[in-house]
């Protein structure tokens, strides 16, 4: 049995892709559920079609913006269906393979991560009518994007402080992700994690 500490992005593609080659996974997810709190951006370069409507997704010229939380919950039920076992609410055992990512201990995020040199980012959603002047709908600069999604709500993110819109943020989110935009894709966690598994599946010999 392969246990995987972490239920995010990197956690669950980790498990998937051991799950196909038939190896025995159980994820350990200190929170509640997969998926909550959103603690980073929704966009996504690459995304598989039968994903599109079920995560909300819309398509830019950058990539597909999308309910990142609805991702890693139809994610997680191919986890399931593939066998293995996600445990919420519970600490990884020692020695678990930790895929936890880069967040700090927060309400509703019990566990700090493991990644170094990451950066505050802060977002938030907002009606298309009502998007902050310091962000431009559907644009991507060094340190902010703001992306509408296929639910028609728009989502910003700033590497700095985040401006009040007119008539308030519906949703204010705040993480901690690589300094460069480049780096800060939900592909990047989904190949952090398919990379770990692929190590693991090259040194059989170190799977306790």
């Amino acid at each position: 049995m392969i246990e995987i500490a972490g239920g995010g992005l990197r956690g669950i593609s980790c498990a998937v892709e051991l799950l196909k080659r038939n190896f025995e996974v159980t994820i350990f997810e200190a929170r509640q559920e997969i998926g909550n709190p959103v603690r980073s951006p929704g966009i996504i370069k690459n995304l598989d079609s039968d994903l599109i409507e079920i995560t909300a997704a819309k398509k830019t010229v950058y990539g597909w913006a999308l309910r990142r939380e609805w991702l890693e919950k139809e994610l997680a039920k191919k986890v399931v269906d593939l066998g293995g076992i996600i445990k919420l609410k519970t600490t990884a055992p020692k020695n678990s393979i930790d895929c936890t990512g880069g967040k700090s201990i927060a309400p509703g995020w019990p566990c700090a991560g493991s990644q170094d040199n990451l950066v505050n980012w802060r977002g938030g959603i907002v009606i298309k009518s009502n998007i902050p002047n310091d962000f431009i709908l559907n644009e991507m600069s060094h340190d902010r994007f703001c992306f509408e999604r296929g639910d028609g709500l728009v989502e910003c993110w700033i590497n700095g402080d985040l401006s009040r819109p007119t008539q308030g943020w519906l949703e204010i989110m705040q993480g901690e992700h690589p300094l460069s935009v480049d780096k800060i894709w939900a592909d990047e966690a989904i190949k952090e994690g398919q990379d770990i598994a692929k190590n693991i599946i090259g040194s059989p010999q170190e799977v306790g």
